[in-house]
């Protein structure tokens, strides 16, 4: 097990401009970004495990260069596949079975082209695209139960200010493990138009 303990006020976050702001949720901006992805199966909770681990080692220089990264927040998981649509039944499984991709941002003045080749042949560096995003932040534990409640408050939200979604539900951990849930600064995110 890969332990991290990084304070999120020092990480490196991806810039965004925010466009709106609602009582319970924003709007914005995200311009590409680098990142290191993996798609793990078996759900959500089993791919944060080994999803975070295998991405965890790559920084950490587990890559053809041997090359260390500096952590960066937040860690992304997001439905991959036939997981890959906006929720409809609004059931916890509906939220977090399937398949999920998890991301790790690169630092500045890194690439996809220019990140060091990964030993983990199912890690791959790539280029989140532009996105419009409706973003939800919580606080509490990482459980199945606490994000698909929070994802249903942002899509009834979102639904009741008028906004189509066109992407899945993603999840954003700012955190390390070792913070108290009570403290720890999440989000939930899907895309707009």
């Amino acid at each position: 097990m890969v332990r991290a303990n990084h304070d999120r006020a020092t990480l490196q976050q991806p810039a965004y401009e925010l466009l709106q702001e609602h009582r319970q949720f924003e709007i914005r901006h995200y311009p590409p970004a680098a990142a290191v992805r993996i798609v793990e199966s078996n759900g959500r909770s089993a791919a944060t495990r080994s999803g975070f681990n295998a991405l965890y080692s790559y920084i950490t220089g587990n890559n053809e260069g041997l090359h260390h990264y500096d952590m960066t927040a937040p860690v992304l998981q997001r439905a991959y596949g036939s997981n890959n649509a906006p929720p409809r039944s609004g059931t916890t499984s509906d939220l977090v079975d399937g398949d999920w991709e998890m991301f790790f941002f690169l630092p500045d003045g890194v690439d996809a082209a220019s990140a060091a080749e990964p030993v983990n042949k199912r890690i791959k560096a790539t280029t989140l695209g532009e996105r419009k995003v409706a973003v939800r932040s919580f606080s509490g534990r990482w459980s199945d139960e606490n994000f698909a409640d929070e994802a249903m408050h942002l899509l009834a939200s979102l639904t009741e200010h008028g906004f189509t979604t066109t992407g899945p539900v993603s999840f954003a951990f700012y955190d390390a493990p070792s913070v108290l849930p009570a403290k720890r600064y999440n989000e939930v995110q899907i895309e707009v138009e």
